[in-house]
């Protein structure tokens, strides 16, 4: 099975910390660079496009990478992923292996994730897609639900672990020049983190999860 020549999945990546780094820099420096604005949030987008993507498969519903239609799973001996569109199958335990472990399950960020595609696929300001970045990766798992928020979501957005990610996302600069509203989303971050179980011990282990 493992040998065969299936057309799999790929999905993006997770965004690189000196992306990030350099968004950020920039904006303390009030400048709003449009081609480093777009060169994160692209990257941020088929991340996200990914994630919900995944979600979908989870669910049951994988979508086919030939033509993008969603492909029904067959039970059998080895369940299958096939696609009545366009004629592409693949087992199914290969297809779940190209999402495991890959902080690739959107769960409690899933309303944030398709808030940020919805508004970012449109969106013409620098300002606002600037914005849009920042409130995604200072977002945190089942936040619309509780107050305290579950595991940080830029766990599933960003390189690395929690144990570096976290101190990374509080050390950034941001300089007197970046939009209020960034610095209040930073704020209101770091309050919830504060709280947060995970910053209590759980975030000691990498977050290997779909």
């Amino acid at each position: 099975m493992e040998h065969a020549d299936y057309k799999l999945p790929v999905w993006a990546y997770r965004i690189r910390k000196s992306q990030i780094r350099r968004f950020y820099k920039t904006g303390a420096l009030g400048i709003l660079d449009d081609e480093l604005i777009n060169e994160v949030g692209f990257a941020l987008l088929v991340r996200c496009e990914s994630m919900l993507k995944v979600g979908e498969a989870i669910r049951g519903r994988p979508p086919c990478p030939v033509c993008g239609k969603t492909a029904r799973l067959e039970k059998g001996e080895t369940t299958f992923a096939r696609c009545d569109a366009c004629g592409w199958e693949c087992p199914w335990p290969l297809y779940r292996k190209t999402f495991q472990r890959k902080n690739l399950n959107a769960g409690g960020m899933t309303p944030f994730v398709k808030e940020f595609v919805r508004k970012f696929s449109v969106s013409r300001s620098c300002k606002e897609k600037l914005l849009l970045i920042d409130a995604l990766i200072h977002r945190f798992h089942w936040e619309s639900d509780t107050s305290s928020g579950g595991r940080p979501g830029a766990c599933n957005l960003i390189e690395g672990t929690m144990k570096d990610i976290m101190p990374f996302l509080d050390h950034l600069t941001y300089g007197y020049t970046i939009p209020s509203e960034v610095e209040k989303t930073r704020e209101e971050w770091r309050g919830k983190w504060a709280e947060n179980p995970w910053s209590k011990g759980k975030g000691q282990q990498p977050i290997q999860s779909a």
